[in-house]
């Protein structure tokens, strides 16, 4: 299968609201689908679609957290990412570091908390450094620069 039939499946795991009231059921179904994506596809064709889909629908604060929230209920975070601190960079551009407001979950700091340690960035590991904040942490402030003068 090509990129479009990916991406095709992608826009159907990412575009619905990350706490819709499904049964449960369906929300493991949906788990399901997307651990199925990563079998058959693998992880580095599944990340780049995500990351186009990201960048493609996922232009206002809310529809980027709820790319985010929904990245988490599929367990995704679980897998490398080769540009941690540029994914992660995008949803506080997108929300002009204003996570209070767009992010009362934390999902953005819940991932990059759990993504960054996993990608050796041990900064960014709350049991070594519990004063890490991502909005904070230089890296990501540089890609969201670079987002900011792309623009």
């Amino acid at each position: 299968m090509n990129n479009i039939d990916l991406y095709k499946k992608i826009e159907y795991l990412f575009n619905r609201y990350w706490d819709e009231d499904l049964p449960d059921e369906d929300q493991d179904k949906l788990e399901q689908y997307a651990d199925e994506l990563v079998a058959e596809y693998g992880w580095d064709r599944v990340y780049e679609n995500a990351v186009l889909y990201l960048h493609t629908n996922c232009r206002t604060p809310e529809s980027a957290v709820n790319f985010a929230s929904n990245y988490w209920t599929y367990g995704w975070y679980e897998n490398p990412i080769p540009d941690p601190h540029k994914f992660l960079a995008y949803f506080y551009y997108i929300t002009d570091y204003d996570t209070q407001k767009y992010d009362p979950m934390d999902i953005l700091d819940s991932l990059a908390t759990t993504i960054l340690p996993k990608a050796g960035y041990s900064e960014a590991n709350l049991v070594l450094n519990t004063q890490y904040m991502p909005e904070n942490d230089p890296r990501i402030k540089s890609e969201v620069d670079r987002f900011k003068t792309s623009e």
